[in-house]
């Protein structure tokens, strides 16, 4: 018996804009930071709709400068569903000052017509603009 290798189905596409960060300071292991989410959008095949205001990210920026990320937010569908997401991963900054990483999404959603959210396995990537006032995370369905 053999298996298939696992191949990744596009879901959507976060543009989640963020605040200023609150600085918490050295906790011990690193700097920590919650980073405010004020909204966005979803836009993909799979997923549309908003991301609601009032989520945050409460990043953890180690010595060696990877930054541990776990932010909990709500998307909005658009047909009304509300969706609670939690993103967990890692960044670093690239040459440019973008924060780019991967991440793992997990879904917490009433049962209905996005309950596959809650059986899937899920893999995303994230970008963070140097000016740091918006978030871009692409999540993908591992098949």
């Amino acid at each position: 018996m053999t298996t298939a290798d696992p191949r990744l189905s596009f879901v959507a596409e976060l543009a989640v804009t963020i605040a200023e960060p609150y600085m918490i300071g050295n906790v011990g292991p690193g700097i920590r930071e919650v980073i405010p989410i004020t909204g966005g959008t979803v836009t993909g095949p799979r997923l549309n709709g908003i991301v609601l205001p009032g989520g945050a990210d409460w990043c953890l920026t180690r010595p060696d400068g990877i930054c541990d990320i776990w932010a909990r937010y709500t998307l909005k569908t658009d047909d009304g569903v509300l969706i609670s997401l939690v993103n967990a991963g890692t960044c670093g900054q690239d040459a440019e000052g973008n924060f780019v990483g991967k991440t793992v999404p997990q879904f917490e959603v009433e049962e209905g017509p996005y309950t596959w959210l809650r059986h899937g396995h899920f893999v995303g990537t994230l970008l963070t603009d140097a000016g740091g006032t918006l978030a871009r995370a692409r999540l993908y369905e591992v098949m």
